[in-house]
């Protein structure tokens, strides 16, 4: 990714995670970040690398209608921030 994309991919995961990092000491918010990161990042390859399973895990998780809505709203503005 281009330092751009990457600085910009950055500001929108803390963007995303404000509220959660807020409450974290600042000691422990570096590892937050890479650990929110690495968990993105496994979830993005499983979602492109094994579909039905992505799906079947996230029905797993997310068991309300309403959340998964949620969720997608949440996905589409998080993909509008961070890919301009």
């Amino acid at each position: 990714m281009a330092d751009g994309g990457w600085e910009r991919y950055g500001r929108t995961v803390i963007g995303a995670m404000a509220e959660v990092l807020e409450e974290v000491p600042e000691a422990a918010r570096a590892h937050l970040l890479e650990t929110a990161d690495y968990w993105l990042s496994v979830g993005l390859t499983i979602g492109l690398e094994r579909p039905a399973e992505a799906r079947r895990l996230l029905a797993l998780i997310e068991q309300e209608e309403s959340e998964l809505a949620g969720l997608s709203t949440d996905a589409t503005a998080f993909l509008e921030e961070a890919l301009g």
